[in-house]
Protein backbone atom coordinates (compact mmCIF):
# COMPACT_ATOMS: atom_id res chain seq x y z
CA UNK A 1 0.00 0.00 0.00
CA UNK A 2 3.03 2.58 0.76
CA UNK A 3 4.19 1.80 -2.46
CA UNK A 4 1.30 2.98 -4.59
CA UNK A 5 0.22 5.58 -2.10
CA UNK A 6 3.86 6.87 -3.26
CA UNK A 7 3.21 6.31 -7.18
CA UNK A 8 0.34 8.41 -6.76
CA UNK A 9 1.56 11.07 -5.34
CA UNK A 10 4.20 11.32 -8.02
CA UNK A 11 1.55 11.51 -10.42
CA UNK A 12 -0.21 13.91 -8.98
CA UNK A 13 2.75 16.26 -8.65
CA UNK A 14 3.68 15.67 -12.04
CA UNK A 15 0.69 16.83 -13.93
CA UNK A 16 -0.26 20.55 -14.01
CA UNK A 17 -3.16 22.71 -15.48
CA UNK A 18 -2.42 24.32 -18.71
CA UNK A 19 -4.43 27.23 -19.98
CA UNK A 20 -5.13 28.97 -22.93
CA UNK A 21 -5.73 32.52 -23.24
CA UNK A 22 -6.65 34.83 -26.34
CA UNK A 23 -5.91 38.47 -27.50
CA UNK A 24 -8.42 39.60 -29.89
CA UNK A 25 -7.12 41.21 -32.63
CA UNK A 26 -8.71 43.62 -35.47
CA UNK A 27 -7.52 43.90 -38.96
CA UNK A 28 -8.65 47.25 -40.50
CA UNK A 29 -8.46 49.13 -43.43
CA UNK A 30 -8.73 52.71 -43.51
CA UNK A 31 -9.93 55.04 -46.35
CA UNK A 32 -6.63 54.67 -48.47
CA UNK A 33 -6.16 50.98 -48.67
CA UNK A 34 -3.91 50.83 -46.23
CA UNK A 35 -4.29 47.52 -43.83
CA UNK A 36 -3.38 47.61 -40.19
CA UNK A 37 -4.46 46.28 -36.87
CA UNK A 38 -5.56 46.93 -33.69
CA UNK A 39 -6.30 45.40 -30.08
CA UNK A 40 -9.51 47.75 -30.05
CA UNK A 41 -12.77 48.16 -33.06
CA UNK A 42 -11.31 49.54 -35.76
CA UNK A 43 -11.84 53.97 -35.71
CA UNK A 44 -14.69 55.52 -37.44
CA UNK A 45 -14.20 55.79 -41.52
CA UNK A 46 -12.01 52.74 -41.30
CA UNK A 47 -13.55 49.21 -42.42
CA UNK A 48 -12.95 45.83 -40.14
CA UNK A 49 -11.15 43.46 -42.05
CA UNK A 50 -11.65 40.19 -39.76
CA UNK A 51 -11.68 39.86 -36.21
CA UNK A 52 -9.60 37.65 -34.82
CA UNK A 53 -8.90 35.63 -31.39
CA UNK A 54 -4.86 34.93 -31.62
CA UNK A 55 -3.97 32.22 -28.71
CA UNK A 56 -1.63 33.08 -26.26
CA UNK A 57 0.24 30.12 -24.81
CA UNK A 58 1.70 30.79 -21.40
CA UNK A 59 4.84 28.27 -20.56
CA UNK A 60 5.21 26.94 -16.84
CA UNK A 61 8.34 25.71 -15.14
CA UNK A 62 8.03 23.09 -12.64
CA UNK A 63 12.06 24.03 -10.95
CA UNK A 64 10.70 28.20 -10.58
CA UNK A 65 7.82 29.71 -10.18
CA UNK A 66 6.09 30.53 -13.61
CA UNK A 67 6.19 34.49 -15.17
CA UNK A 68 3.18 36.21 -16.38
CA UNK A 69 2.66 36.15 -20.10
CA UNK A 70 3.69 39.61 -21.72
CA UNK A 71 1.91 40.50 -24.75
CA UNK A 72 2.36 43.22 -26.26
CA UNK A 73 0.41 45.31 -28.60
CA UNK A 74 0.41 47.55 -31.32
CA UNK A 75 0.11 51.63 -29.92
CA UNK A 76 -3.83 53.27 -30.57
CA UNK A 77 -3.73 55.12 -33.89
CA UNK A 78 -3.02 58.82 -32.23
CA UNK A 79 -6.31 61.27 -32.97
CA UNK A 80 -4.52 63.31 -35.63
CA UNK A 81 -3.87 60.19 -38.27
CA UNK A 82 -6.56 60.94 -40.50
CA UNK A 83 -4.68 64.40 -41.29
CA UNK A 84 -1.60 62.91 -42.27
CA UNK A 85 -0.41 61.52 -46.08
CA UNK A 86 -0.76 57.85 -47.18
CA UNK A 87 2.83 57.19 -47.45
CA UNK A 88 3.30 57.88 -43.96
CA UNK A 89 0.43 56.41 -42.33
CA UNK A 90 1.55 53.41 -43.66
CA UNK A 91 5.15 53.74 -42.34
CA UNK A 92 3.93 54.55 -39.42
CA UNK A 93 1.10 51.58 -38.86
CA UNK A 94 4.12 49.26 -39.97
CA UNK A 95 6.05 50.36 -37.03
CA UNK A 96 3.28 49.95 -34.46
CA UNK A 97 2.66 46.62 -35.68
CA UNK A 98 6.55 45.28 -36.22
CA UNK A 99 6.26 43.25 -33.38
CA UNK A 100 3.29 41.24 -34.54
CA UNK A 101 4.52 40.98 -37.82
CA UNK A 102 7.68 39.81 -36.50
CA UNK A 103 9.42 42.52 -38.53
CA UNK A 104 13.30 42.36 -38.47
CA UNK A 105 14.73 44.45 -35.87
CA UNK A 106 17.28 46.25 -38.49
CA UNK A 107 14.53 46.68 -40.63
CA UNK A 108 12.48 48.69 -38.07
CA UNK A 109 15.10 50.70 -37.51
CA UNK A 110 15.23 51.61 -40.94
CA UNK A 111 11.84 52.39 -40.90
CA UNK A 112 12.08 54.40 -38.18
CA UNK A 113 14.80 56.77 -39.60
CA UNK A 114 12.75 56.74 -43.19
CA UNK A 115 9.83 58.45 -40.55
CA UNK A 116 12.01 60.33 -38.77
CA UNK A 117 13.44 61.99 -41.95
CA UNK A 118 10.63 62.26 -44.31
CA UNK A 119 7.17 62.27 -41.90
CA UNK A 120 8.22 63.92 -38.09
CA UNK A 121 7.29 67.28 -39.70
CA UNK A 122 4.25 66.06 -41.26
CA UNK A 123 3.07 64.30 -38.14
CA UNK A 124 4.07 67.50 -35.96
CA UNK A 125 1.74 69.79 -38.74
CA UNK A 126 -1.18 67.15 -38.67
CA UNK A 127 -1.28 67.30 -34.97
CA UNK A 128 -0.92 71.25 -35.07
CA UNK A 129 -3.96 71.34 -37.13
CA UNK A 130 -5.82 68.77 -35.51
CA UNK A 131 -5.32 70.71 -32.18
CA UNK A 132 -6.14 73.55 -33.98
CA UNK A 133 -9.49 72.50 -35.30
CA UNK A 134 -10.46 70.96 -31.97
CA UNK A 135 -9.77 73.86 -30.13
CA UNK A 136 -11.63 76.45 -32.62
CA UNK A 137 -14.66 74.11 -32.31
CA UNK A 138 -14.75 74.54 -28.60
CA UNK A 139 -14.61 78.45 -28.84
CA UNK A 140 -17.13 78.01 -31.56
CA UNK A 141 -19.38 76.13 -29.25
CA UNK A 142 -19.34 78.14 -26.23
CA UNK A 143 -19.89 81.15 -28.15
CA UNK A 144 -23.24 79.42 -29.06
CA UNK A 145 -23.86 78.54 -25.79
CA UNK A 146 -23.05 81.70 -24.59
CA UNK A 147 -25.30 83.70 -26.99
CA UNK A 148 -27.87 81.14 -26.05
CA UNK A 149 -27.65 82.35 -22.85
CA UNK A 150 -27.76 86.00 -23.59
CA UNK A 151 -30.84 85.42 -26.08
CA UNK A 152 -32.90 83.38 -23.40
CA UNK A 153 -31.99 86.09 -20.44
CA UNK A 154 -33.16 88.62 -22.99
CA UNK A 155 -36.57 86.85 -23.25
CA UNK A 156 -36.92 86.17 -19.63
CA UNK A 157 -36.18 90.45 -18.88
CA UNK A 158 -38.84 90.60 -21.41
CA UNK A 159 -41.64 88.83 -19.86
CA UNK A 160 -40.58 90.22 -16.66
CA UNK A 161 -41.35 93.97 -18.47
CA UNK A 162 -44.30 92.96 -19.84
CA UNK A 163 -45.80 91.13 -16.54
CA UNK A 164 -45.28 94.47 -14.34
CA UNK A 165 -46.17 97.11 -17.71
CA UNK A 166 -49.62 94.72 -17.10
CA UNK A 167 -50.29 94.98 -13.89
CA UNK A 168 -50.00 98.64 -13.56
CA UNK A 169 -52.17 98.52 -16.73
CA UNK A 170 -54.66 96.24 -14.69
CA UNK A 171 -54.60 99.04 -11.94
CA UNK A 172 -55.32 101.82 -13.93
CA UNK A 173 -57.94 99.61 -15.29
CA UNK A 174 -59.97 98.87 -11.97
CA UNK A 175 -59.88 102.52 -10.79
CA UNK A 176 -61.38 104.00 -13.70
CA UNK A 177 -63.74 101.11 -13.88
CA UNK A 178 -64.68 102.34 -10.28
CA UNK A 179 -65.44 105.68 -11.06
CA UNK A 180 -69.09 107.08 -11.31
CA UNK A 181 -68.49 110.13 -13.04
CA UNK A 182 -67.08 109.36 -16.42
CA UNK A 183 -68.12 111.35 -18.93
CA UNK A 184 -68.68 109.74 -22.93
CA UNK A 185 -65.52 110.49 -24.27
CA UNK A 186 -63.45 109.23 -21.16
CA UNK A 187 -66.11 106.21 -21.36
CA UNK A 188 -64.87 105.57 -24.71
CA UNK A 189 -61.18 106.04 -24.00
CA UNK A 190 -61.51 103.40 -21.29
CA UNK A 191 -62.91 101.10 -23.99
CA UNK A 192 -60.29 101.23 -26.16
CA UNK A 193 -57.90 100.91 -23.05
CA UNK A 194 -58.97 98.20 -21.90
CA UNK A 195 -59.51 96.44 -25.47
CA UNK A 196 -55.62 96.85 -25.63
CA UNK A 197 -55.03 95.56 -22.30
CA UNK A 198 -56.49 92.55 -23.05
CA UNK A 199 -55.11 91.90 -26.62
CA UNK A 200 -51.74 92.39 -24.69
CA UNK A 201 -51.99 90.78 -21.41
CA UNK A 202 -54.61 88.27 -21.54
CA UNK A 203 -52.98 86.38 -24.32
Amino acid sequence: MKVVFAVMLALLGALGASSVGAQTRYHCRDANGNDYSLSRPCPSGSTTRTVEAVPVQPSYSYSQPSRPTVVRTAPDVPDHYSYMSGRCRSLDENIRNAYSRKIAPDVVQGMRSEYRRDCAQEEQDASDRFYQERRAGDRQRRDEERSAQLANQSARDMDARQAQQCAESQRILNNKKARTDLTEGERADLKRFEEAFLARCKR
